[in-house]
């Protein structure tokens, strides 16, 4: 009869190996690194802020300010997808990573109606031009927050970061968040 033996439940490092059978080698036995494996999930990871109110002043009319955020992380299932609670989330997995980054933002204005307001996703603090999603606030002195949401494509090198950007096109008013969702899926 065989023996059964029980083992320890360990955490496997990225240099560990895993034995595998190869189906398209004619079923032959091979060692694979717990890093290499890592790298063929898809993670993903999401930030969310649903508390209403933060609101970025903005100096120059027209001017990309990091938007003013309070952050909750979301699903996610990669730990080296980091975010600070103010609305960034940094790759710190020591590789490459290409996302599929979507973000969707309510926001309207402190004061004023009919103010244009742009939104772009920032790389390392610099906006990605192509990200830009705009909205015109209602008329009539309404505060009805107005929706905008992109999805961009963004390679992030260990220690690359993104986060949301906005302006006020119109005037100075400051941008009044509502909510914000920014979801990062690799590709």
């Amino acid at each position: 009869m065989p023996k059964i033996s029980t083992y320890s439940t360990v955490t496997p490092a990225d240099g560990d190996f895993i034995l595998i059978t190869d189906a398209s080698d004619s079923n032959n036995t091979k060692n694979v690194t717990v890093s290499a494996l890592r790298s063929s999930i898809s993670s993903y990871t999401e930030i969310y802020d649903d508390s209403a109110g933060n609101s970025t002043t903005i100096t120059v009319q027209g001017t990309f300010y990091r938007m003013a955020t309070n952050t909750t992380q979301g699903l996610t299932n990669d730990a080296t997808l980091t975010t600070d609670g103010a609305g960034r989330v940094t790759n710190t997995s020591g590789v490459s990573k290409t996302f599929a980054a979507t973000y969707s933002v309510s926001a309207t204005t402190a004061s004023g109606s009919n103010q244009h307001l742009m939104f772009r996703l920032a790389k390392n603090g610099a906006t990605i031009s192509y990200s830009e999603a705009d909205t015109v606030t209602s008329g009539g002195g309404s505060s009805k927050a107005s929706s905008v949401s992109n999805t961009v494509l963004v390679t992030l090198v260990n220690n690359d970061y993104v986060e949301i950007y906005c302006t006020n096109n119109t005037s100075t008013n400051a941008v009044v968040l509502e909510h914000l969702n920014l979801v990062l899926r690799q590709i």
